[in-house]
């Protein structure tokens, strides 16, 4: 019967190497291990130890020991997941760049540069690619405005009047005529060799098509005020959803 090092069965008795004790049952030599002061007992693995330097060895390199690192007292988990939970709880860390901070806030502010979508735990290689990631996160509340169809935001819903495969029958020259006929077109919309193209108001960014206007506004961050309050492309989707609807 394997029992690790120090400990053996011989077929009749248990004994303990290290005491050159016989014990009549296996519960009976782990009462002794626990209570020797002849030798060091880990009884998570049920091993013993000649000296405590061996012991503290055994503790730092096994995987089956979790101490918190930054407890005053050692304090040893379960799993990697119960030491990892705690050190995020309670000692604030980032477990990417092994730092302590003074606070969950502080916490989270620092794992906002790491670019983490806090609903999924991903990381993205810029916070453009974060924002674009999110919208996946969101719910369908974007009513098609010529049928029910539903979609996680205007781009897609205009992506999807564009390509002329709503019901409601509406065109993409439809779709650019409300938006060249809107008052604020001017902001927007540029000519070009007689025809037209959209160009974002805040950086000059130019498309062919609105829903790449709105899909560029909502997913770069210095021009989403575009499609929020009094921001022209906001203005533009209440006009296009009493034109259309």
């Amino acid at each position: 019967m394997g029992l690790g090092p120090n400990l053996t069965y011989n077929g009749i008795d248990y004994e303990c190497l290290i005491c050159e004790r016989s014990f009549v049952s296996l519960d009976a030599l782990y009462d002794h291990c626990r209570q020797t002061l002849r030798h060091e007992w880990c009884g998570k693995c049920r091993r013993v130890f000649i000296s405590k330097p061996s012991k503290i060895a055994h503790l730092q390199t096994s995987n089956r020991h979790y101490f918190c690192p930054s407890c005053p007292q050692p304090r040893d988990f379960e799993s990697s997941k119960e030491l990892e939970d705690h050190l995020v709880d309670n000692h604030h860390v980032c477990l990417d760049c092994n730092i302590n901070h003074g606070s969950a806030g502080q916490l989270q502010e620092h794992v906002a540069q790491h670019h983490l979508c806090t609903l999924c735990d991903r990381y993205f290689s810029n916070e453009n690619n974060l924002r674009m990631h999110q919208q996946s996160h969101q719910a369908r509340t974007m009513e098609c405005y010529g049928c029910y169809r539903t979609f996680r935001s205007l781009s897609g819903m205009l992506i999807h009047l564009e390509a002329e495969n709503c019901p409601s029958g509406t065109t993409e020259e439809e779709i650019d005529n409300i938006a060249r006929e809107f008052y604020q077109s001017w902001k927007y919309r540029i000519s070009e060799d007689g025809g037209w193209l959209y160009k974002c108001p805040s950086c000059d960014k130019e498309f062919s098509k609105l829903s790449a206007l709105y899909q560029h506004a909502e997913d770069v961050q210095m021009c989403s005020s575009l499609v929020s309050g009094h921001g022209c492309l906001a203005k533009l989707e209440q006009f296009m959803a009493r034109s259309l609807q």
